[in-house]
């Protein structure tokens, strides 16, 4: 075995190890709750393991342009934390950018970054949102939704807007 095939394979055993691990924890909250998990569960990653990069461009001009990214159906998943099922929805990201964009490709990177996470819907909207935040550090606004598909016949939606932040930091 070659040196970088060692070094694959320990990265593996690694992530294989944090996977059990993360999955446990799952296991062992929702036992608290009394809640076990029906049929087949699989392993998934903690949110930690996300994509980290979102590259950004430089946005020049002087008016101001709402920007607009919304992923097709089936472009956007997560697993949920208590089934280890994927929850697909829609995500949809807008800003009216300050001095930077969001580069595309690398948000396609980050978006697919969560299809192995497990993560419930609620925590993942805040997450993106967290993140998107970060590198859009002065836009004039922030709002990011997602709306999953029917689970269990119930239909979720999860919106944080940066404008409605404001409010709940002034109260």
């Amino acid at each position: 075995m070659t040196e970088k095939e060692r070094s694959i394979e320990k990265r593996l055993t690694e992530l294989q190890a944090e996977s059990v691990e993360h999955t446990k924890a799952s296991l062992e909250y929702m036992e608290k709750m009394g809640i076990r998990p029906e049929g087949r569960f699989g392993l998934f990653l903690p949110p930690e393991y996300r994509e980290k990069s979102i590259h950004k461009l430089p946005f020049t001009h002087k008016v101001q342009q709402q920007v607009i990214y919304e992923t097709e159906k089936g472009e956007f998943s997560a697993l949920c934390p208590f089934s280890g099922l994927p929850d697909y929805g829609v995500l949809r990201i807008e800003y009216v950018p300050g001095s930077t964009i969001l580069e595309l490709k690398s948000l396609k990177y980050y978006i697919l970054s969560w299809r192995h996470i497990g993560v419930a819907q609620e925590d993942v909207t805040a997450y993106i949102y967290q993140d998107i935040h970060e590198q859009l550090q002065d836009a004039l606004y922030l709002r990011v939704s997602t709306v999953y598909n029917v689970r269990g016949g119930i239909n979720t939606t999860c919106v944080i807007d940066s404008r409605e932040q404001e409010l709940v930091k002034e109260k």
